[in-house]
């Protein structure tokens, strides 16, 4: 691989896979990674559908259950919100068609409860010689190992299993899939002692179908150099179709001699971001960005109390201050068939 002392590259995708949960109330133990000077939040419909409700289950088959799929922009800062939890939503009803002021149903509230989608991750990270030669190594596995570790907190805030890091390795050659438990995952990697080349499409190629099967993928990808290795067949529009076959985003960061043009289409086609970093002393600030900039997805399960009536009501999201809300109703006599 050419050897470019300043600049570095990271493409990253992620996976990510429904959860589900049953009631609760008050705050998560999620971590707190986000900007708490939030004055202006949005929420994104997922579905564009709004609430979906059907018949509970168990002690409420005679209530009514609603599923709304979400994210929340941070409309002030950029990106989104990560650590939303239980305490930052309030449900307010009236009966349908009244003008009555809304009023909050403490024990729908209550019951109720929002839960982060988990998200399931490939890094694909260059470890070729020159990446060395910038004296990047250090800081890239350090952030690195950052990155996983949030990622890895969101996906167990749901009380599930700690999640794994799944990543490949690319220099001539694209390595074998590698799965971690560790904390810092990216530790084991080893860095070529000699000059190569860059096998970048076919990285990315290999990587994509490995997510090919993921509910909800994106890709993290690594690198510092330009493409000059992969095997005959893989190329840009390869990788580009691919990705957007699968609706994997890729999100990509950079230090050296880079094609940002080529990383821009494949990043921007397939959903995700390109950053790129000046130095290694700004790579964990394009680390950061990315992280903000990948959307955190949520389900919240609104669980009324009316076993009949037609209701309408208001979800009410407040972050630091910053409210959005969603107006949307139901008919339980029609849900429940009475």
């Amino acid at each position: 691989m050419t050897k470019f002392p300043l600049f570095l590259l990271v493409s990253i995708a992620l996976v990510a896979c429904g959860g589900g949960g049953d009631g609760g109330s008050g705050s998560d133990d999620r971590p707190n990674i986000t900007n708490p000077d939030v004055a202006d939040v949005r929420i994104n419909d997922l579905t564009s559908q709004g609430f979906q409700f059907q018949p509970d289950v168990g002690t409420r088959s005679d209530k009514v259950v609603g599923i709304f799929a979400f994210s929340l922009s941070d409309i002030t800062n950029g990106g989104f919100i990560r650590d939303l939890n239980n305490s930052h939503m309030r449900f307010l009803e009236r009966p349908f068609g009244s003008e009555d002021e809304y009023v909050e149903e403490v024990e729908a509230t209550q019951s109720s409860e929002i839960e982060i989608t988990p998200i399931d991750v490939i890094y694909l990270i260059d470890n070729s010689f020159s990446v060395v030669q910038a004296s990047a190594d250090d800081e890239l596995i350090d952030q690195a190992n950052s990155l996983a570790n949030s990622i890895s907190q969101l996906n167990s805030s749901n009380d599930g299993p700690a999640s794994t890091t799944r990543f490949r390795t690319f220099a001539d050659m694209v390595s074998p899939l590698a799965t971690s438990a560790s904390d810092e995952p990216f530790d084991a990697i080893d860095f070529e002692e000699q000059g190569g080349g860059t096998a970048l499409y076919e990285g990315i190629q290999t990587s994509l179908l490995d997510l090919s099967a993921s509910a909800e993928p994106l890709l993290f990808v690594f690198t510092d150099g330009r493409e000059n290795a992969s095997a005959p067949g893989f190329d840009l529009d390869l990788i580009t179709t691919t990705a957007q076959q699968f609706g994997i985003p890729v999100y990509i960061v950079g230090l050296g001699d880079v094609n940002s043009a080529a990383l821009t289409t494949v990043a921007s086609e397939s959903g995700g971001r390109f950053f790129q970093a000046s130095s290694t002393s700004e790579l964990a600030q394009a680390f950061q960005n990315v992280l903000r900039s990948i959307p955190v997805n949520y389900t919240v399960r609104y669980r009324p109390t009316q076993r009949t009536g037609h209701i309408e009501f208001q979800f009410v999201v407040d972050y630091t201050g910053a409210t959005d809300s969603v107006t949307d109703n139901f008919d339980v006599d029609m849900i429940l068939g009475n």
